[in-house]
C-alpha cells in the first residue's frame, strides 16, 4: 500500500515538472522571436533613413537637414516646382516624370511634390503678387524656373533679377527655412540673346549661394541642326526627347541616382 502510495505521488510530481517545465519553455519560445521581430523593426526604421539621406545627398545643406528633421518627425517634406509652362504639367513634360521618381525614391509618406506654372513675365509675377500664392504653400524646398524665357524680348535680365529678387525675400519672410533651387527653362535654336540672359542667370546664384541646376550640359548643341529634335517644330515646349533630357538631369540630382531609361 506504501509503496502503492509513493509510485501515485511520483507521478504526480513528475507530471508536475514536465508541466511547468514546458510552461518555462513556451513563454522563451514566445519571447524569443518579439525580440528579434523587434529589433528588425528597428533596424528597418534606421536603415530606410539613411538611405533616404543618402539619396538627398546632393541638395542644399540647409534642405536636407531639414529632410532629416522631417525625418525623424515623421512629417512630410513638401518639394515645389514653379515657373512657365515649360517644365510641364501634372501628366506632361518634365515635372510628372521627376515626381513619380521623386515619390518613389524618398515614398509618399515622406515627400509630397506638387508644381505651379504660370503664363507671364516676372514682372507681372511680382505686380499680381503671385509670391504670396507660393509662400501659402509653405513649401521646404522649392524649385524655381524664374520664368526667363517668357521674359526674353519682354523684360530686361536686370529687371529679370531683381524680381526673382523679390520673389525669394518675400517668400523667405514668411517661410524663412525654405530651400531655394534655381535652374533655366529650355535652351532655343540658335537663340542670340536668350543664352547670354541665362549666363546671367546663372552668375546671380552662384553670387548669391544659391544652387543652380545647370541641365543645359546634359542637352545637344542648340547651334546644330540635330537639337531640333528636343523641342517641337515651334520650338513652343520641348519634345518627348527634349523632357526625357531634361528630367534625367533633374532625377539625377534630387535622387543620386540614374534615370531607370539610362
Amino acid at each position: 500500500m506504501k509503496n502503492k502510495f509513493l509510485t501515485i505521488l511520483l507521478g504526480f510530481l513528475c507530471a508536475a515538472v514536465l508541466y511547468f517545465g514546458q510552461s518555462h519553455w513556451n513563454q522563451k519560445i514566445e519571447a524569443a522571436p518579439k525580440k528579434v521581430s523587434e529589433r528588425i523593426i528597428d533596424n528597418q526604421q534606421k536603415i530606410p533613413e539613411e538611405e533616404l539621406l543618402g539619396h538627398a545627398s546632393q541638395w542644399p545643406a540647409a534642405a536636407v537637414e531639414q529632410f532629416k528633421e522631417k525625418l525623424e518627425g515623421k512629417q512630410t517634406f513638401k518639394v515645389l516646382f514653379v515657373g512657365s509652362p515649360a517644365i510641364g504639367s501634372e501628366q506632361v513634360g518634365t515635372f510628372p516624370i521627376v515626381r513619380d521618381k521623386l515619390l518613389q525614391t524618398f515614398e509618399q509618406k515622406n515627400m509630397q511634390v506638387s508644381l505651379k506654372t504660370y503664363q507671364m513675365t516676372s514682372t507681372q509675377f511680382i505686380a499680381s503678387h503671385k509670391q504670396d500664392e507660393i509662400a501659402a504653400e509653405q513649401a521646404d524646398m522649392i524649385v524655381l524656373e524664374p520664368l526667363i524665357q517668357l521674359n526674353n524680348g519682354e523684360v530686361l535680365i536686370n529687371k529679370t533679377l531683381e524680381d526673382l529678387t523679390t520673389l525669394i525675400q518675400d517668400i523667405k519672410a514668411q517661410n524663412p527655412k525654405t530651400t531655394f533651387i534655381i535652374q533655366p527653362s529650355y535652351p532655343l535654336y540658335r537663340a542670340k540673346i536668350y543664352p547670354s540672359q541665362v549666363e546671367s542667370l546663372r552668375k546671380f546664384a552662384e553670387e548669391n549661394h544659391l544652387t543652380y541646376l545647370n541641365h543645359w550640359t546634359a542637352w545637344p548643341d542648340p547651334n546644330t541642326d540635330a537639337f531640333k529634335e528636343y523641342l517641337l517644330p515651334n520650338m513652343s515646349a520641348p519634345s518627348d526627347k527634349g523632357y526625357q533630357v531634361w528630367s534625367e538631369y533633374l532625377i539625377n540630382y534630387f535622387t543620386n541616382q540614374k534615370a531607370d531609361s539610362e
